[in-house]
């Protein structure tokens, strides 16, 4: 078959499984100053988190107030408000409270234990017309009003824990704001203080150290507020990068800094200060930290730099967007960190910057390879960028590859080389075909962010497709497919150290077995965690099709086991509301909490899921336990296996 009617095919099919969706947000302007809040529980005027943190896919919405791992504090409306929205889920935010305030603007109230009687007799009855446990319900035509001060809800731990508040203030548009830009504020006298330096290349050329890779460094701490990283070497073009956090009074949690400044030889060249932004730019976080350490160690450094694709309103810069390409020699590196109540920070370095080495050799064959033989391909560590990919030493033995086009010219590619690796120039016009045996190989195609591209798979007819604006830069994409047997597949999508601003679409071939068994599933290998995650597929001609959120690794594997069911017990909570818990386990796909029922004494409650826990909870606002209980719950995993149990569970009841 050609390359163009492949490509024709890829298009057909990719067609008739999925439509293309496109929105687009306003944004109005808003002063946050312009009213008077009340801070928004008894439990104390602490946070856990500060506006603008790193969280696993987004930035930190909100200010995380401290309930001191406890459930239970009453919760107040910070403003005068009308009831707007309900939602309760097993992740997320779990029990949320949205107020709609006289301006426009917007409170949100989330990780609660229960809403106040009023509202949750409204949660309720949504939530019964069908035995639902998760709503997301609009509720302001009921024009519930409530007053600045009134208790709305008990503090609580659900969607994801330990115990805290999450208290999130919007705009009238719903951008998100920074709550201290209000009257609200808490007691904080301590600076900031520097952790870790980052010194990221920024071409092909670039040396940090000696090698191409992300350099990382320790802090030395002068005394006071003064900090030191010392000296590097470095050539070409580079990005740094600051692991630096807040504390305030009396408490010992870590908070993100609120300002950022750099100078170079005493001349200001990056600014960010983080006051708002909005839901259509959250997922920039990982543009704005630098990803790959953020993906491998989850830890949260900062760019003192603007990345392309960043488009973050954070940001004042002179000349190259904060990027260094500085001129041969030493030049004086000044970073200060501030917090939004002025306790100010100061790390210094020197750069010593050298010529570009004379590294590089061109060559003109058709394919390169290594004089040893290996069977297995191994991308994981590879570090690709926008125009080249950076190979570890222990990786180049048994590789093979070649640039494949559509002419006869094989065109010439450059190599780069020292102890820590090889660096391979990418052509933004050719695909390079990477090999190891002859049936261990993939190819990686040049993507860029504003049009569709489709990647092949090189050992079936498997493919990745990517919408416009799926990355945030140029990159080269790599899918490669192994069959292990009819019920065991790995699929990898390289590079894994890049971030994608939307989900993109893998269609993977399967066979006439792989058709018939309807507990196949697809599965995402979180490697940090040693994780499998389920991720929901359809079948389509003979394709198995999902939209993933990231790159990395995917397994097809067979799910036949049935969910475990255990431990059933009586519990009272701290608010008085009688529970039954039973605790859940499945080994792969998960529970599918929207099926699970639940019935005690031929009532059916609502059957809630609390999956940090692996618990299922048994809710019904008028339980309270007999002598004698009789539990009726039917579970099933994603992939349809069934677990139907009774139990017939004592309680001693007060005489």
């Amino acid at each position: 078959m050609s390359v163009s009617s492949t490509y024709r095919s890829f298009l057909f099919i990719l067609c008739v499984i999925f439509p293309v969706t496109l929105f687009g947000q306003d944004s109005q302007p808003f002063s946050p100053d312009g009213a008077t809040y009340i801070w928004p529980t008894n439990a104390g005027e602490y946070l856990t988190s500060t506006f603008g943190e790193t969280r696993s896919a987004h930035f930190h919405s909100a200010l995380d107030l401290k309930t001191w791992g406890k459930k239970g504090y009453e919760i107040y409306a910070t403003r005068d408000a009308v009831l707007h929205r309900i939602a309760i889920g097993p992740t997320g935010y779990g029990k949320v409270l949205y107020l709609k305030h006289d301006d426009g603007s917007y409170s949100v109230y989330a990780h609660l234990l229960r809403f106040e009687e009023k509202i949750q007799q409204i949660a309720d009855s949504i939530r019964f017309r069908d035995h639902r446990f998760e709503i997301d319900e609009n509720v302001e035509d009921m024009n519930y009003r409530i007053k600045q001060g009134d208790v709305i809800a008990l503090s609580g731990a659900s969607g994801i824990g330990p115990p805290h508040l999450h208290f999130e203030l919007r705009t009238p548009d719903h951008r998100p704001f920074n709550p201290l830009l209000t009257n609200l504020k808490v007691e904080d006298t301590i600076p900031p203080e520097f952790s870790n330096l980052s010194v990221e290349p920024l071409s092909m050329e670039s040396e940090i150290e000696g090698s191409n890779r992300i350099f990382t460094k320790r802090v030395r701490k002068n005394g006071g507020n003064m900090y030191s990283f010392g000296t590097v070497d470095v050539s070409g073009p580079i990005g740094l990068g600051v692991d630096v956090f807040d504390q305030a009074d009396d408490v010992y949690n870590a908070y993100a800094v609120y300002e950022l400044k750099m100078f170079v030889d005493d001349e200001l060249v990056f600014h960010s200060k983080v006051d708002s932004f909005s839901y259509a730019e959250t997922n920039q976080m990982f543009v704005d930290r630098v990803y790959p350490i953020l993906n491998d160690k989850r830890a949260g450094y900062q760019r003192l730099y603007i990345a392309d694709g960043n488009t973050l309103p954070f940001y004042k810069t002179s000349g190259n967007k904060g990027k260094l390409d500085l001129a041969e020699g030493t030049h004086s590196i000044r970073i200060i960190a501030d917090d939004y109540f002025g306790n100010s920070s100061e790390a210094t370095l020197r750069l010593r910057v050298n010529p570009v080495g004379e590294q590089s050799r061109d060559f003109s064959t058709t394919a390169v390879s290594s004089k040893f033989d290996s069977t297995e391909l191994n991308a994981e560590n590879w570090t690709w960028f926008e125009n080249w990919v950076n190979i570890p030493d222990n990786d180049i033995q048994g590789l093979t590859f070649a640039e494949l086009s559509i002419d006869e010219d094989p065109g010439n590619y450059t190599l780069y080389g020292n102890r820590h690796g090889m660096r391979l120039k990418l052509n933004p016009a050719r695909d390079i075909f990477f090999r190891t045996s002859a049936v261990d190989h993939f190819i990686a195609r040049q993507v860029t962010p504003h049009h569709f591209s489709i990647v092949p798979s090189t050992t079936d007819k498997s493919f990745a497709a990517f919408q416009p604006e799926t990355f945030y830069d140029t990159l080269s994409v790599g899918l490669r497919v192994k069959k292990f047997r009819s019920d065991s597949t790995l699929v990898q999508v390289y590079p894994f150290n890049h971030p994608i601003k939307q989900g993109y679409k893998l269609a993977l071939e399967i066979d006439s077995v792989q058709m018939t068994n309807t507990k196949l599933g697809l599965y995402k290998y979180e490697r940090r965690r040693e994780k499998l995650s389920y991720i929901n597929t359809k079948i389509q001609q003979n394709y198995m099709v999902a939209q993933p959120e990231e790159l990395g690794s995917f397994y097809i594997l067979e799910d036949n086991e049935s969910p475990e069911l255990m431990n059933p017990r009586i519990i009272k909570r701290v608010d008085g509301q009688w529970l039954i818990y039973l605790t859940i386990r499945d080994n792969l796909s998960g529970l599918d909490y929207n099926r699970s029922t639940f019935s005690v004494n031929g009532t059916k409650g609502i059957a809630e899921y609390e999956p940090e826990d692996n618990r299922l909870v048994y809710y019904h606002p008028e339980f309270e336990p007999s002598d004698e209980n009789n539990l009726k719950v039917t579970v099933y995993d994603m992939e349809g296996n069934k677990t139907e149990k009774s139990y017939s569970l004592p309680f001693e009841t007060e005489k």
